[in-house]
């Protein structure tokens, strides 16, 4: 296996056999440890403690193994040669979720995650994948249902201070993009994320960021103090201080304006766990299209704890859209946006609040810009993040109604009643 992996001479990959890892690799060297497979055995617990002594502090593991609960597995587990019939080694076993975290906390992780993921067997035909999977999505966050997905998601970390977090590698590999991105941040009392955030994408993408607009929708919070104290140190730091009334909608529109950038992200506050998936949206723009959307719906998305109620929504929503307006959209209602400035400047946001990012995934598609959708992951908000202010059962009907009210306009203008004009155009001063 180290022999077919070194054949392959992947960049910047060293490949090493070891006989005792715990011998042969340094203690504390490591920033993350990362495996598929490799923790479902019967010594899992003395290979936790292993790496948890080859983490640097804060350093973290990332592994997908397989789950006791799911049903083959377990019948695998209970009837010792049918599992060696199929493959499984003498020593595999499925991993139970409780146990895990028990003795993941014993070995001396902590922020441990366990998240049964992935409900299609890995031997399902390619061919069937696309379909599956933009079902399967739904059971694997149904409650009950959940649990016996075939595979744990396993996240923890190293205890060690924030300031051992890790820095990402700068990402920017466009020139063309240099100095030209202007990222705008709608935030609702963030305080606790925005630094994080400022850090993350100045890591990754300096060289590209032209400016970071954190617009302050009316927070009761030091959002705007903690973001005045990082622009002293980095003027390309900018606050929109906005006045009432609150909506995520207003708070976009006076981003925009802002905004001197050639191009502009649109992100959340919380999307720091995902800033290296950015790279994608970059690559769309450089190879020529207009924008592109982050979807966390693609077939290569990974969704992590995704409240079940506001799938169902989402599909619900993006069903509506397919059937009534664009066959082959997958998620256009996400704030995961990169575009060229003049589109989002003159883009007539009619929506106050969240359902204002339905309008900017709509409406430039409606337009005749070239979008693309891009795979991104979703991962909620942890504890030290603070809660997020979307509520779907107050957002849902404004969801309908933005759609509703822009099917309506393209079917009086198709039958004549309604003149053509695009829904990019100039917004109105808020």
């Amino acid at each position: 296996m180290a022999e077919q992996a070194e054949a392959k001479s992947i960049k910047n990959v060293k490949v090493v056999q070891v006989d005792d890892p715990a011998a042969d690799l340094p203690e504390a060297s490591f920033d993350y440890v990362v495996g598929t497979g490799i923790l479902c055995h019967d010594r899992y617990a003395q290979n936790l403690d292993w790496i948890r002594r080859l983490l640097k502090p804060g350093g973290q593991i990332l592994f997908f193994e397989a789950n006791h609960l799911n049903p083959q597995v377990a019948l695998k587990d209970w009837v010792r040669p049918l599992g060696q019939f199929a493959g499984n080694a003498r020593c595999q076993i499925g991993l139970r979720r409780y146990d895990l975290m028990k003795i993941a906390s014993n070995a001396g992780f902590s922020h441990i995650d366990v998240i049964p993921f992935d409900i299609i067997h890995g031997r399902t035909p390619k061919s069937w994948s696309p379909f599956l999977e933009s079902k399967s999505v739904i059971f694997e966050h149904m409650p009950f249902v959940r649990q016996f997905c075939g595979t744990l998601y396993i996240w923890a970390k190293k205890p060690g201070s924030e300031d051992e977090q890790r820095k990402l590698p700068p990402l920017s590999e466009h020139d063309s993009l240099a100095g030209k991105v202007s990222v705008v941040v709608p935030c609702h009392n963030e305080e606790m994320n925005i630094p994080r955030l400022a850090d993350t994408l100045r890591s990754a993408y300096d060289r590209y960021i032209h400016e970071i607009v954190i617009v302050n929708d009316n927070s009761s919070d030091r959002t705007a103090e903690v973001t005045r104290e990082l622009a002293k140190s980095d003027p390309r730091i900018k606050l929109v201080d906005r006045t009432p009334p609150n909506g995520v909608g207003y708070a976009l529109r006076d981003g925009y304006a802002a905004a001197t950038g050639e191009y502009i992200l649109s992100m959340d506050c919380d999307f720091a766990q995902i800033v290296p998936e950015f790279r994608d949206l970059f690559d769309a723009i450089v190879e020529g299209y207009d924008g592109a959307i982050g979807s966390r719906f693609s077939h290569n998305s990974v969704l992590l704890n995704y409240p079940f109620f506001k799938i169902v929504c989402n599909r619900g929503f993006h069903a509506l859209v397919k059937l009534l307006l664009l066959p082959r959209v997958r998620d256009v209602s996400n704030n995961l946006k990169l575009y060229r400035a003049d589109i989002l400047k003159n883009l007539t946001i009619e929506e106050a609040h969240f359902a204002a990012n339905a309008e900017t995934g709509l409406k430039p598609i409606l337009a005749g810009y070239r979008i693309k959708e891009v795979p991104t992951s979703w991962i909620n908000r942890t504890s030290d993040m603070g809660r997020s202010s979307f509520r779907i059962v107050k957002v849902a009907p404004n969801y309908l109604m933005a759609l509703l009210r822009t099917v309506a306009r393209i079917w009086l203008r198709r039958v004549g009643l309604r003149p053509e004009h695009s829904p990019v155009a100039p917004s109105p001063t808020v």
